[in-house]
């Protein structure tokens, strides 16, 4: 294996203090106290084998699966790491999307895979065309990577079209992984994982972005029993347990999910009115709408990059917008829509600004 770094996230984590910061892509977190926890009901040891198991079961009935599906992870970049580990030998060819968030890019090509790219265009709404998808499917494939929803464009991928791209790719031998990191900031039926659509699927997501519950680190995977069981053989290789009390705590908030996501989606849903609004009246600017999740991905027109319009606003507004280019689209820039409305506004009046200047 070979470990380059990992420019965005070495940007994040560097990147100095701001007045404004429109870069995270999640919730701002909940206190264990707003959780309402009893925290003399908390351990620090206790069984998890293979996972703590009320936590293992609450996945699995949330997300209408056995149990034997489901793998805890550290995330969903962890689960990320332990899929590519299972699936991917070196030289073994990758289909991740583009533009893409970049460790799902990293992560295969530090195992040496071949990466090859499926295309996701502006100006097709950033979906995915089944005709290009399946010219990719050469001999050596044996991955795809996708998000649903896509980070950074928030677009969606419908049960429909992921079950007729699994069934193409299943005809070749090939696994489809889909990061769902985003996935219930949506309604309905279209929060339904997708797990179920092919016996080929593999999914990931964490309670991360949609609940700002980021630092129980708690994350999962859902994947066939077989490959459950492989993935299981790494973890032992890497961590053998689990962090008891963390998954003690994930397990219990399991129940207040759908609460807190409530309140999120509110939040989320003003900032986004404010942001389609803004785009409208702002001719600089353009975007795919997202169907939902808490990012947005503009488009500036001509005259302006994002690299300059992020370094102008940090240096003049200290403002802090994420660079297209760490999504390789160098014309864009990525907003997050979860931060508390005043500081949104703020950070809206800031690029106006820039944009003005240009």
């Amino acid at each position: 294996m070979r470990f380059e770094s990992v420019k965005y996230l070495e940007w994040f984590k560097t990147r100095g203090k701001v007045r404004i910061d429109l870069c995270p892509s999640g919730m701002k977190g909940f206190s264990l106290k707003k959780l309402n926890l009893n925290r003399e009901e908390l351990e620090i040891s206790g069984k998890n084998i293979h996972g703590y198991q009320p936590l293992c079961q609450a996945i699995a009935a949330r997300y209408k699966v056995r149990e034997e599906n489901v793998v805890t992870t550290f995330g969903t970049s962890h689960a990320l790491f332990l899929v590519c580990g299972a699936l991917i030998e070196r030289g073994d060819r990758v289909i991740v999307e583009k533009p893409a968030y970049e460790p799902l890019l990293a992560v295969p090509m530090c195992m040496e895979a071949n990466i090859i790219r499926i295309k996701r265009r502006f100006e097709k709404g950033y979906q995915v065309d089944l005709k290009e998808f399946e010219s990719l499917l050469l001999p050596k494939t044996k991955l795809v990577i996708l998000t649903n929803l896509h980070n950074p464009s928030g677009v969606f991928l419908s049960r429909s079209f992921l079950k007729d791209l699994a069934g193409i790719a299943q005809k070749k031998g090939v696994t489809v992984l889909i990061d769902e990191i985003y996935l219930e900031f949506l309604e309905g039926e279209e929060t339904q994982s997708s797990f179920s659509l092919g016996e080929n699927i593999v999914v990931i997501s964490s309670l991360t972005k949609v609940y700002g519950l980021g630092g129980l680190r708690c994350g999962w995977i859902l994947a066939s029993s077989q490959l459950a069981r492989k993935i299981r053989r790494i973890i032992d290789y890497i961590y053998v347990d689990g962090v008891f009390i963390g998954e003690q705590i994930s397990a219990k908030v399991f129940c207040q999910l759908d609460l807190l996501n409530k309140k999120n989606k509110e939040l989320v849903e003003q900032n986004k009115s404010k942001i389609k609004n803004f785009i409208q009246n702002e001719e600089r600017l353009t975007w795919v709408e997202p169907a939902g999740g808490s990012v947005c991905f503009p488009r500036i027109r001509e005259g302006l990059t994002g690299d300059r319009l992020a370094a102008v606003l940090q240096e003049k507004y200290r403002t802090s917008v994420v660079p297209g280019s760490f999504f390789e689209e160098a014309q864009h820039f990525r907003l997050g829509l979860g931060v508390p409305p005043l500081t949104f506004n703020r950070g809206l009046e800031n690029i106006k600004k820039v944009l003005e200047g240009f």
